[in-house]
């Protein structure tokens, strides 16, 4: 993980677009970010994160600012795993409020996610080894975000 930040040069107060634009380069991969209405979040396909070389990180225009930052943060860090798909999407607000799907978005274990469409359990196990991972990269890719506006407001 740390080779992956030194290759992303993120400086702490760097915006999520500059974070979004060198990970587009350094996976030769255009990451695109969509901010959807109803309709267009319901035609949303359940965990493809990846379509050929392009990538889609769907955000629901109705969920508070600070959960589609934290929806963009932890699908980019599926996308710099490695990983293909991600077991919440699509990701809303609401499901912090139900215990199990909360456990998905945090990547713990106890969700529904994906899992019950598993093959196996070793299929499930390795969906939510992803899930942790993605989780783990996503709150270190937060920090360089985050921390300077809270920073910055304590400074004032």
């Amino acid at each position: 993980m740390d080779r992956l930040f030194e290759e992303l040069e993120v400086e702490c107060g760097t915006s999520v677009q500059c974070i979004l634009e060198r990970a587009s380069a350094l996976l030769r991969l255009d990451i695109e970010v969509e901010v959807l209405n109803e309709e267009e979040w319901n035609a949303v396909p359940r965990f493809v994160l990846i379509d050929g070389d392009r990538a889609r990180i769907p955000v629901r225009r109705a969920d508070p600012q600070w959960f589609r930052l934290h929806v963009v943060i932890h699908e980019l860090a599926h996308l710099l795993c490695g990983h293909a798909r991600c077991e919440s999407l699509p990701m809303t607000f609401d499901q912090l409020r139900k215990p199990a799907q909360a456990c998905v978005l945090a990547g713990v274990g106890g969700g529904t996610g994906s899992a019950a469409f598993a093959d196996s359990p070793q299929e499930a196990d390795q969906q939510a080894d992803q899930e942790a991972e993605a989780e783990a990269l996503a709150h270190r890719l937060g920090s360089f975000v985050v921390v300077p506006q809270f920073a910055s407001a304590e400074a004032g």
